[in-house]
């Protein structure tokens, strides 16, 4: 069982760990310093996966499996990107455990999740990069402990650990087979995971969000972005943090990954694609995935070409427009309006 799921790691449970798939296995049975990880993968947003299987029904398996576990994110804590890359990802794509054919004999991750997710476009990869470094320094790792069963003692225990430790999330999976004449069939059961406001994610963007504005010089416009991100969030807009600032992406009903429709960088500081300030709009490259959205997307261009002082942004492949702080400064209400509308037209055209 556990090797089908090696082999099969899209039966874990993922969807509901508000994550998206396919998963790019990165290792398998890897040596790191601490042992032999079990299945080392990476979700498209970015987030790390460490995978333990557990072989034997009594509790002193499980804690080994636990311990295994903090040990292999011990050993990846404060990797670099890069080093994560070499040591990690491109040794499992080179070496004999590596079978899938898409992936195998790869040298970079950005081949290898371009084989993985062909739809995934420069800036979501620019995004999966900058998350994945995030968790690397911060420890931010999802562990999964997988078994045929668990105690109500082992649930205690993961449960615990979901509410006391800030930078990591903790899961019990159940693989089930079932069996008839001649026919076999699996399915894994999400037994137990964090709360879906839990702390890591809570440390993690409030920090990050922390640190965004402490870096605004000007008083007046650091309290008008904060302004603009709580008006994000209270939409239901998702704040995606990269190195220097946040890009506000919407739901749209086509594609389970949100839509960028602006990037925010504080002052004098160079984002995505050369952009800066605050600029609204969308890329067209990413938009093609979701055709429901079409019109509400025109319209919200449309809106924002027609406020004053603002200035296409240089990426001419962008529709996008930027807005200097000064600019941002004049139109702070009517952005917020800009962006319940497109919400609104999002939803009614799912």
């Amino acid at each position: 069982m556990q090797e089908i799921l090696k082999d099969n790691p899209d039966l874990l449970p993922i969807d509901e760990f508000a994550m998206t798939g396919p998963l790019l296995v990165v290792g398998r049975e890897t040596s790191l310093p601490s042992g032999y990880v079990d299945l080392l993968c990476l979700a498209r947003g970015g987030e790390i996966l460490i995978i333990e299987f557990k072989t034997g029904p009594q509790n002193a398996d499980f804690r080994h499996a636990l311990a295994q576990m903090l040990d292999y994110g011990s050993d990846l804590w404060q990797m670099t990107y890069e080093e994560f890359e070499n040591a990690v990802a491109v040794r499992f794509f080179t070496g004999a455990h590596c079978q899938d054919k898409r992936i195998k004999g790869q040298t970079t991750l950005a081949t290898a999740a371009r084989a993985i997710w062909p739809d995934q476009t420069e800036e979501e990869f620019a995004t999966f990069r900058d998350k994945l470094s995030t968790q690397l320094i911060a420890g931010a790792f999802h562990y999964l402990i997988v078994a045929q069963r668990f105690t109500p003692t082992m649930e205690r225990a993961i449960g615990y650990m979901n509410a006391t430790m800030q930078n990591a999330r903790f899961y019990a999976i159940e693989l089930v087979r079932f069996a008839a004449v001649d026919l076999a069939a699996f399915e894994s059961r999400t037994i137990l995971k964090p709360d879906s406001q839990s702390n890591t994610s809570k440390a993690i963007a409030s920090t990050n969000e922390t640190l965004f504005l402490e870096g605004i010089v000007d008083n007046n416009y650091r309290e008008i972005l904060k302004h603009i991100l709580d008006a994000s969030t209270g939409l239901g807009l998702k704040l995606d943090w990269g190195t220097n600032g946040p890009s506000i992406r919407v739901q749209t009903p086509d594609r389970k990954e949100p839509l960028t429709i602006a990037w925010l960088y504080p002052p004098k500081v160079s984002g995505w694609n050369g952009l800066l300030d605050l600029s609204l709009g969308y890329d067209p490259n990413s938009a093609v995935a979701t055709p429901s959205a079409q019109t509400a997307l025109k319209n919200y261009v449309a809106t924002v070409e027609s406020l004053s002082g603002i200035e296409p942004v240089k990426p001419t492949r962008l529709r996008a427009f930027h807005l200097k702080p000064e600019i941002v400064t004049n139109h702070q209400y009517t952005l917020a309006e800009i962006f319940a509308e497109l919400v609104r037209q999002i939803g009614a055209a799912g």
